[in-house]
């Protein structure tokens, strides 16, 4: 006899933890110091392209870090618990997806249970970058809705910016410092690497998910969760740990160096992207899952109140938007909300982040609904979840 019954799951809190106070963009370098002594040629010109006016970096002003990853998914935990009134004791299962975990090993999860305490409890550590943290939602909510569990959290964390500081690039950036010819920049993957300095930021995100909705206020019934890689069809875009992302074999990875000088020495601990094939995927495999929901009777767009995409930069939000008009999409305007802006682009955390401050908002209405799109540019692939407002008032 089976010991799961299946039952619906909400999210019943959110929570939000930023470090620091915000940075503005003319006081990035400040945070994450020179390189080589001088500051970046790129900075201005990606910063313009993407929006992002602040954000907010688990450094103080000598660049030295404040906090450890899994602190920073500790304390949006903390304020999701306390927005629900509720302890560490009744979550019955804990799932943290982040790009950069402090440790190797064990996994974030694991370091995360042991910051916050709490009764024994399931755990899930999920990898990956964007889609880590998308990960961790599906699986939570998953496991209640199989009547798994009856309470659990999904969280998603970055601190990036210890691997930002302009210390670590120094080497790379003395092979290209002298070239001005933009091929010269492509062939040493400096700007690849650069590129990302300016784009991301650090943060957590937590989602307490019941069984059932909270008896007074919103909870966000989860309809359903999903994802689909394009790794089948498209090439690795941003990696870290390989000299050939298309090709990776036991030559040209960081495990596999016999020393951690030569790791260095190859720039192997970069994170990179490769910006031309970004362009040239991301927003078309975000429409072309949305499509194929849409054609299995997942949503009809005439039906969605709210759409809450993840975007990564600016620059893909006016793309976005033609795109989904011309594939037939009707979501105005209106309708979308993002906060990169301000928040910054914490990859894994950023839909966590994302919807809790739009709750917090106000805009929620009873009965309305809610998509939200995680997309990933490591190998490409997207999430989609759809929610659905419950305001509950109690007698």
């Amino acid at each position: 006899m089976s010991h799961y019954k299946l039952q619906n799951a909400y999210i019943v809190a959110t929570g939000s933890y930023l470090p620091g106070e915000p940075i503005s963009n003319d006081d990035m370098e400040n945070y994450l110091g020179l390189v080589g002594g001088k500051p970046s040629r790129y900075r201005r010109r990606i910063l313009q392209s993407n929006g992002i006016k602040e954000r907010y970096y688990a450094l103080d002003q000598d660049g030295n870090p404040t906090h450890m990853t899994d602190q920073l998914a500790a304390e949006s935990i903390k304020n999701a618990l306390m927005d629900l009134n509720a302890d560490h004791d009744s979550l019955d299962m804990i799932a943290v997806g982040s790009t950069f975990p402090d440790l190797l090993a064990p996994g974030i999860a694991s370091m995360v249970h042991g910051r916050i305490g709490g009764k024994n409890a399931d755990i899930l550590s999920c990898a990956g970058i964007c889609g880590a943290g998308a990960a961790a939602m599906k699986s939570a909510a998953i496991s209640v809705i199989a009547g798994q569990h009856k309470r659990v959290v999904a969280c998603g964390v970055e601190r990036v910016s210890v691997i930002l500081r302009g210390s670590r690039f120094k080497k790379e950036s003395e092979i290209d410092r002298d070239e001005n010819d933009s091929r010269i920049a492509e062939t040493y993957k400096y700007f690849n690497a650069d590129f990302l300095r300016w784009m991301l930021s650090d943060g957590a995100g937590a989602f307490i998910i019941d069984n059932k909705p909270k008896d007074q206020g919103i909870s966000l019934k989860i309809e359903w969760v999903e994802t689909a890689s394009y790794a089948n069809e498209l090439p690795t875009c941003m990696y870290m740990g390989t000299s050939n992302p298309n090709s990776p074999d036991t030559s040209n990875t960081w495990w596999n160096q016999k020393d951690l000088s030569e790791v260095d020495n190859l720039g192997l601990l970069l994170l990179r992207q490769d910006t031309k094939l970004l362009s040239e995927h991301i927003v078309d495999i975000v429409v072309k899952f949305a499509e194929e929901l849409k054609q299995k009777n997942y949503f009809k767009d005439q039906e969605i109140t709210w759409y809450l995409p993840h975007i990564s930069s600016y620059f893909f939000y006016e793309k976005l938007q033609t795109l989904m008009v011309e594939r037939g999409f009707d979501i105005p305007d209106e309708r979308w909300f993002t906060n990169l802006a301000h928040k910054g682009n914490t990859g894994s955390a950023s839909i966590f982040i994302m919807l809790d401050e739009f709750i917090r908002s106000g805009k929620a209405k009873d009965g309305e609904k809610i998509l939200l799109m995680i997309p990933e540019s490591g190998r490409f692939s997207v999430t989609y979840a759809l929610l659905t407002v419950e305001n509950h008032t109690s007698n």
